[in-house]
C-alpha cells in the first residue's frame, strides 16, 4: 500500500502504468469506467488523453485537439456544470492535457492527482495506430508498463462506428455513403485493422493483454484481468453500459455487405488466431 500523500514523478516511475490501445467501439469506455472506480487504480479523469498519438506520424495524430474541444463543450454545456465540482475538475484536466509536451509533463499530470494507488493509466483508442517506436517509448516510462488491447467482431465494431459517426460528425450522410469509405487505408477501416496493431506490438517487443468485447462482460474475464494487472478483484457493474451505439441501425443487407468488405480482416485474424479465434465472431 502506498502513502496517501501525493507521489512525486520519481515515485510514479516505480509504479505500474497501464495503457489501453483501443480499439474504438470495443468496450474501452466501460473498461475505463471500471478501472476508474477500482480502489487500487487511478484512471485519468479524461478518457482518451491522446497524448502519444500526437508525437509520431499516424492516421490519428490530429485527434487530440478536436476530441478535447468536443469534451470541453460537453462538460460546459452540461446543466450540472455550475455546481458540479467533478465537472470542473474534468475541465481543468482537459486544459492541462493540451499543455503536455514531454514525458515529465505526462507523469506530472498523474502525480498531481494520485494518492495511494499502486497503478495508474489511461485508455486512448487512437493509440491503436502508434508505430513500434511509439510503443517502445511508452514501455520505458515506468519500471512496469502494461498494455491492454480490446477487439470486437469486425462487422459489429464497424456497425457501431458508423452509428457513432452519423450521430456526431456525419449527420447529413446516409449509411451507404459512409459505408463507401470502408476500404483499406481509410481511417474508418484503420480503426478496426487489428492486425496492424498486433504487428506493431510484436515489432516493438511489447506484450499486450488482449480482451475480446464479446467476453469482457463476465466475472471470469475481469478476474483474469485483475490478476494480470496485479490488482485485487473489484466486482464489476455489467449493467453500467456506457457510450452504447445510438441512432438508426443498419439493415441485414448493409451488414452483409460490410461482412464482404471486411473479409480480408477476418482472413488475417483467422491466420493469427487459428483454433483460438473468438467463436462469437462472423467467421
Amino acid at each position: 500500500m502506498f502513502s496517501l500523500r501525493r507521489p512525486s514523478v520519481d515515485d510514479l516511475r516505480q509504479r505500474r502504468l497501464v495503457i489501453g490501445l483501443g480499439a474504438m467501439k470495443c468496450g474501452t469506455t466501460w473498461l475505463s469506467d471500471y478501472l476508474g472506480r477500482h480502489p487500487g487504480f487511478f484512471h485519468a479523469p479524461i478518457k482518451e488523453m491522446n497524448v502519444f498519438n500526437r508525437r509520431w506520424p499516424n492516421a490519428f495524430d490530429q485527434d487530440g485537439p478536436a476530441f478535447r474541444l468536443w469534451r470541453m463543450e460537453e462538460i460546459v454545456l452540461d446543466p450540472r456544470f455550475p455546481r458540479a465540482g467533478r465537472l470542473r475538475m474534468r475541465l481543468r484536466a482537459l486544459a492541462e492535457i493540451g499543455r503536455i509536451g514531454t514525458d515529465q509533463d505526462y507523469m506530472a499530470f498523474f502525480a498531481r492527482r494520485m494518492r495511494g494507488q499502486g497503478a495508474f493509466g489511461e485508455i486512448s483508442p487512437s493509440y491503436a495506430l502508434l508505430p513500434p517506436e511509439g510503443l517502445r517509448h511508452i514501455a520505458g516510462l515506468t519500471a512496469d508498463v502494461r498494455f491492454l488491447f480490446l477487439m470486437r467482431d469486425p462487422v459489429a465494431r464497424m456497425v457501431s462506428n458508423i452509428q457513432h459517426l452519423r450521430r456526431r460528425l456525419r449527420q447529413a450522410e446516409t449509411v451507404d455513403q459512409i459505408m463507401a469509405d470502408v476500404a483499406p487505408g481509410h481511417p474508418l477501416w484503420l480503426r478496426g485493422d487489428y492486425g496492424r496493431t498486433l504487428d506493431a506490438q510484436a515489432e516493438a517487443g511489447v506484450t499486450a493483454k488482449t480482451l475480446i468485447y464479446e467476453e469482457i462482460f463476465r466475472d471470469d474475464t475481469i478476474r483474469e484481468l485483475c490478476i494480470w494487472l496485479d490488482l485485487p478483484f473489484a466486482p464489476p457493474d455489467f449493467a453500467r453500459r456506457l457510450n452504447v451505439a445510438q441512432g438508426e441501425g443498419l439493415t441485414d443487407d448493409q451488414k452483409s455487405r460490410l461482412r464482404d468488405r471486411l473479409d480480408p480482416v477476418y482472413q488475417d485474424l483467422a491466420r493469427r488466431f487459428g483454433a483460438d479465434r473468438p467463436k462469437a465472431w462472423q467467421w
